[in-house]
């Protein structure tokens, strides 16, 4: 038995070798991998989240238009060169039309057929059906509930909060984001602050994707796709699916049969797609196919599971920097005052859009803290990524099937592109200063026909409550450490959501 296993590891340890030339045989850059584990040693082991994986070789190859990480056996080529950022998400689009790590329905039928892991004919239909759920039109609608959602926060710190209080932020935000999912997307009023046993915040708490287990899942769908499928390794597990699949299957059913009022929600979006009838951002209507009610289920966690933890954590940081940027936060509640009483406003959506100053402090903490911190791409035919650097004699041609990490986190945090690119400047992002922003430098959403299709409403969400929040709040830092969370597939705080709150009156 022995023999057995000493011959198995030897095989591996060759393999691996072979497997981790790649990059060195093709003349492209990397930094020297681990025999099985490749450049993701120190994530494996908890030491830092995988976006610093990918900044190492950012920082070690400026010299160079793209370099190579290998996530574990996989080879991963990083994009450092906006041109061929704008390539590989907008101009070539149909070469790269496929996200990087591809989980179908036969290894888990609820998130494998959601709009990220779709692909094809089957993703564009399905984009093209959700799309009318996040224009202007619908958002405007929504504005309303998220502002309702956001009341009843500042309601609960009025009653809890007396004087200045060290908190965890990240009990409110959650809070908040659930109810406003809840609301806005399948017509559940909750208060989750009151009533955090509700049903749908105890599933969204264990389905959201934000610890090493659930990132090492994707990691092993990546690297070994087959023994994942035969051990029936699921992103959701069974039971939990089963509890998200019965309540908005209950959601849609009492929405066809008119149990409940109508109302201009993402679960009706999905009864339009289920009859055929679902209109394209233009108006028109779309009778090309139909979905199952499991396809529809899918979207609807995917709606939940995405801007769950990726909305919360761009409010957190958004306090985080008001925090240790006073000046920033002091302009800021300069032009919230501006704002007409609460029951005097007339057109939220329109209120809150207006306010540039905010527009812009939430434009420049997207960039310092992206929802996530890189967008992945698959190669679906064969291409040529031009040479490493100008005039370089090397050229990667790679067939279909390269896996592709966009460093949104790096890019956004090169001084090349964004002078003193750790401060908090929301200048940056002014009607004068925008024009010098170079394109592809700045996409905290990702960009092309897979950018994020939740953004708009991700971003009023936060908007909305931060009006709220910051005219009767203000916050201070406890502590000024960025150290990021090893234990996150977004980038989540290592040392907590803890800020000081102080009511300003």
């Amino acid at each position: 038995m022995l023999w057995l296993i000493v011959l198995l590891v030897t095989c591996l340890y060759f393999y691996s070798r072979k497997r981790l030339k790649y990059f060195s045989s093709r003349g492209v850059c990397t930094l020297p991998p681990v025999p099985l584990l490749g450049n993701l040693t120190a994530v494996t082991l908890g030491r830092e989240n995988f976006v610093e994986a990918i900044a190492a070789g950012y920082d070690a190859f400026k010299d160079q238009r793209y370099f190579g990480l290998y996530q574990y056996l996989v080879p991963t080529l990083i994009p450092r060169d906006p041109e061929l950022i704008r390539q590989i998400m907008v101009r070539d689009f149909n070469s790269f039309a496929d996200r990087g790590v591809h989980i179908d329905a036969d290894c888990d039928p609820l998130f494998g057929r959601n709009l990220i892991m779709l692909t094809g004919s089957k993703w564009r239909s399905m984009r093209a059906s959700l799309s009318p759920a996040f224009s202007g039109a619908r958002c405007r609608s929504m504005a309303p509930l998220m502002a309702d959602s956001a009341s009843a926060v500042v309601n609960y710190l009025r009653e809890t909060v007396k004087g200045e209080q060290a908190m965890d932020i990240n009990t409110i935000t959650m809070s908040y984001v659930n109810d406003v999912i809840a609301s806005c997307a399948f017509g559940f009023a909750v208060n989750s602050l009151k009533e955090p046993d509700n049903c749908i915040f105890r599933l969204g708490k264990k389905a959201v994707i934000q610890d090493t287990n659930q990132v090492m899942k994707f990691f092993g769908y990546e690297n070994m796709k087959s023994i994942m499928k035969l051990l029936q390794v699921k992103i959701i597990p069974t039971e939990d699916a089963e509890q998200f699949s019965q309540l908005f299957k209950s959601a849609l059913k009492a929405r066809r049969e008119k149990l409940v009022q109508p109302r201009p929600d993402f679960i009706q979006i999905l009864v339009d797609a289920a009859q055929g009838k679902a209109k394209d951002t233009d108006g028109n209507t779309n009778n090309e196919e139909k979905f199952s009610d499991d396809d529809l289920v899918a979207q609807a966690v995917l709606f939940y599971i995405a801007g769950y933890d990726t909305t919360a954590n761009l409010i957190y940081y958004f306090l985080y920097e008001m925090a240790v940027n006073p000046r920033v936060q002091d302009k800021l509640y300069e032009e919230l005052s501006t704002l007409p009483e609460e029951e005097k406003v007339q057109y939220l959506y329109e209120s809150v859009q207006g306010l540039e100053y905010l527009d812009m402090c939430v434009n420049e903490v997207l960039r310092l803290w992206p929802l996530v911190g890189s967008a992945d791409r698959r190669s679906v035919a064969p291409y040529d990524f031009g040479p490493t650097f100008p005039g370089s004699k090397h050229r990667l041609i790679a067939p279909a099937g390269i896996h592709v990490w966009l460093p949104i986190y790096s890019i956004h945090r090169d001084p090349e592109y964004w002078p003193e690119p750790n401060v908090c400047e929301p200048e940056r992002f002014s009607k004068e200063r925008k024009a010098d922003i170079v394109p592809y430098t700045y996409m905290p959403f990702g960009n092309g026909p897979r950018h994020c299709i939740g953004s708009r409403f991700a971003v009023l969400a936060a908007k909305v409550f931060l009006t709220k929040f910051l005219r009767g709040y203000k916050t201070r830092a406890i502590e000024t450490s960025t150290r990021l969370s090893p234990r996150a597939f977004i980038l989540r705080p290592a040392d907590g959501y803890q800020l000081i709150v102080e009511p300003r009156n």
